[in-house]
């Protein structure tokens, strides 16, 4: 069997084993109380209803990824060990960076199915088809950084508890828009070994705050293609870098 087969059939098994229980249907749920509330919101005002509209319902696309990534990604692999399924798949002659891939696979396939619907739920409730393109670009910059916590929960729930694995994601989601904030309040203590330690910082997390594109304005007023393709090179360089770092560790993992 080729690695991409096998790679595909997992990725495949897991979305499906991950569709049918509660959870994914929850975050749907959860996601559709978020348009309606981002409707109800819009309708409370005459000046701006497309722009809280659209704030709103990118705010609720990108808060419904991070729960997919975070959640299932953290307790991906070890709830395959502990429903003692992933003996039987080592059991096989599969290397266990196959087994890595097709769980990132699924989180890719939960999260696109996931994207699909929301983003199409919100453009034709908000009959504003004409703005199609700008927020297919928005969405599409939430998926890439969905794409990155995917990965890095992956890892972390190699490496601790799923639970820790699970809060470590939203840490690190938060901490890779915050480094600017931190960087402006260390600026005022005026101390240099923090300034030191913030530009470091800022080095090695992800900058989802450089394509932060989930507003009104760049609906209206898209990225250009350099910015675009800058932040897709820039994301798939930490899932790589994440996903390496999960293979490391779940071939060091005892399965038992």
């Amino acid at each position: 069997m080729s690695s991409f087969k096998s790679i595909h059939i997992l990725a495949v098994l897991g979305a499906r084993e991950w569709i049918r229980l509660k959870f994914f249907y929850l975050v749907i749920f959860v996601s559709l109380l978020f348009i309606g509330f981002s409707h109800l919101l819009s309708s409370l005002t005459f000046a701006v209803q497309e722009r809280l509209l659209f704030d709103f319902g990118l705010g609720g696309l990108e808060l419904g990824l991070l729960l997919i990534s975070s959640l299932i990604g953290s307790h991906a692999i070890q709830r395959e060990v502990d429903r003692k399924t992933l003996l039987v798949i080592l059991a096989r002659p599969l290397p266990r960076w196959h087994i890595i891939m097709g769980a990132w696979g699924t989180l890719l396939i939960l999260n696109l199915i996931f994207t699909f619907g929301f983003s199409l739920a919100l453009i034709l409730s908000s009959e504003s088809i004409q703005l199609f393109g700008g927020f297919a670009i928005s969405a599409f910059s939430c998926l890439l950084k969905a794409l990155v916590i995917s990965s890095f929960s992956l890892a972390m729930g190699l490496i601790v508890r799923p639970i820790l694995a699970l809060g470590a994601g939203f840490c690190y989601w938060v901490l890779c828009y915050s480094v600017p904030d931190l960087q402006y309040f260390v600026r005022r203590l005026q101390d240099s070994q923090m300034q030191k330690m913030t530009e470091v910082l800022d080095t090695i997390v992800p900058r989802f705050y450089l394509f932060n594109w989930k507003s009104y304005y760049f609906i209206v007023n898209p990225p250009n293609f350099s910015d675009l393709t800058w932040a897709t090179a820039h994301c798939l360089a930490w899932t790589l870098f994440w996903l390496l770092v999960a293979s490391h560790f779940f071939k060091r993992k005892e399965i038992v």
